[in-house]
């Protein structure tokens, strides 16, 4: 019966390196590849003619952002550019994240693809998607005979 050391370092380091793997981590980049960097926040809101997207893209130009639809999937992507602070600079706290970004989204319903817009202002874009013909909410009129 052979008896072997435990040594918890090594398995924390082991540990380490499978998350590393998982979040495709490169050691030597600390960047994830072929993966986005963050996550700007998103909200979808159905107004009785349409779909509408909000994104907080803070720092993001436009021509850094594109916009997709394929059947009911629609899809944004981009980057925010890192900053060129001074090599030199020690930072004390670093939050705004950086990077590229993709968010895609399953809509509700059929939209018009064709009569789509997007608008670009202070650092939210607002994409307007119409909604198809035949989903559009309708009223219907309850008749009482009297």
């Amino acid at each position: 019966m052979t008896l072997n050391r435990w040594d918890p370092l090594k398995d924390l380091l082991n540990f380490h390196e499978k998350v590393n793997r998982l979040m495709h981590l490169d050691r030597r980049e600390r960047a994830p590849r072929r993966r986005a960097a963050w996550k700007p926040v998103v909200d979808v809101l159905e107004t009785p003619d349409a779909y509408v997207v909000r994104v907080d893209l803070p720092g993001v130009g436009k021509d850094n952002i594109t916009i997709e639809i394929q059947g009911d999937r629609l899809t944004i992507q981009g980057e925010r550019p890192v900053d060129d602070e001074p090599r030199m600079a020690a930072y004390h706290s670093i939050e705004r994240e950086a990077g590229i970004f993709e968010r895609s989204f399953n809509l509700p319903g059929d939209v018009d693809a064709d009569k789509a817009e997007a608008r670009y202002l202070d650092g939210v874009l607002d994409i307007v998607l119409p909604k198809a013909q035949q989903y559009r909410e309708r009223g219907i009129t309850v008749v009482c005979p009297v």
